[in-house]
């Protein structure tokens, strides 16, 4: 692999999701192979203290260079990298071309450029879009009821991981609310892909960032500051994502990508909702209600629809940010 070719296979790759859209994946060309590492600069220590978000995140990295790979003909055999590596860069896996791209990784490939997160609502999505689909990852919620009852238990979520003060500065580094932001089109989470309107905008630092949120947390009106629970009850479908609780992050972040992707060809947008997974309370319930057996753990949620309007384009880093 020359240069340029390994250039247009991370160009493809990095497009993969990240927590907060942080894009922790670090990509190197290295005797024949591609390593693939974790920036811990851009860690999450707070909102994600055991690294579980990051190592899904760069899963998500890892998945998308198989992929890459395959959109050009090459299999690929991946080795997860063992060790912890240096202060900030951690090793996460090594990529190596090898034989020919399985069909079904070819089709998924072409889906990685279109796939974005859409937080702007749904439209119903057609019975055949959710038939005929099931993952040992995965748990897709169609009924009504139930997408209800998950819609509700998102917001309330959300309100007990954003009460700290801290969790709410480290979310407000990452969000770019100004458009003269140097990093809003770079990284992080802009007004356009929260689909925030400039005066919401002005309104949160202040909100999130002082006494207001504390007051208004104490009333109890915190699951309606996320304000999610509507657009979520209009999902089709959402998926919960679970794995082996002593299994790899890394394999579970390749899964969820994939299944995303899987989700985009069948002609459906998605939306994270974490925070059923973040918060232990409410993890506990949900795998309770939807019997995600103790030996797995619930990682993450994908509310699934049809877009009901268009979805922003995403934020990405640059290539020099992220080949080393």
């Amino acid at each position: 692999m020359d240069r340029a070719e390994f250039e247009a296979v991370v160009a493809q790759a990095m497009l993969a999701p990240s927590a907060h859209n942080t894009q922790p994946a670090r990509w190197a060309l290295r005797d024949g192979g591609i390593d693939i590492l974790a920036d811990l600069s851009r860690r999450l220590p707070v909102g994600d203290p055991t690294d579980r978000d990051l190592e899904v995140s760069c899963g998500a990295a890892v998945e998308g260079t198989v992929l890459a790979l395959a959109a050009r003909g090459a299999g690929a055999s991946v080795t997860l990298t063992e060790g912890t590596g240096g202060t900030r860069l951690r090793p996460i896996a090594r990529v190596v071309p090898e034989g020919v791209a399985a069909p079904d990784d070819a089709a998924l490939a072409a889906e990685m450029s279109g796939r974005l997160t859409h937080r702007a609502g749904f439209s119903p999505a057609s019975k055949a879009a959710l038939d005929n689909w099931a993952d040992a990852h995965m748990t897709l919620v169609t009924a009504a009821a139930q997408i209800d009852w998950l819609a509700k238990q998102i917001d309330i979520a959300s309100a007990r991981i954003v009460r700290p003060k801290p969790f709410r500065a480290e979310l407000l580094q990452w969000m770019r609310l100004r458009k003269d932001d140097p990093k809003y089109d770079a990284d992080g989470l802009n007004r356009d892909v929260l689909v925030m309107d400039a005066i919401t905008a002005r309104l949160v630092p202040v909100v999130l960032g002082g006494k207001v949120y504390d007051l208004l947390s104490a009333l109890g009106l915190g699951p309606l500051l996320s304000g999610e629970a509507a657009r979520s009850s209009d999902a089709s479908a959402i998926a919960l994502f679970h794995w082996p609780a002593e299994g790899a992050m890394v394999d579970a972040g390749r899964a969820f990508y994939r299944t995303w992707l899987q989700a985009s060809a069948r002609g459906l947008v998605g939306w994270p909702a974490a925070a059923l997974a973040d918060d232990p309370d409410t993890r506990a319930a949900v795998s309770d209600r939807f019997g995600v057996s103790g030996d797995r753990v619930l990682f993450n949620a994908l509310r699934l629809g049809v877009a009901n309007k268009a979805t922003p384009s995403r934020a990405r880093l640059s290539l020099r940010d992220v080949i080393i």
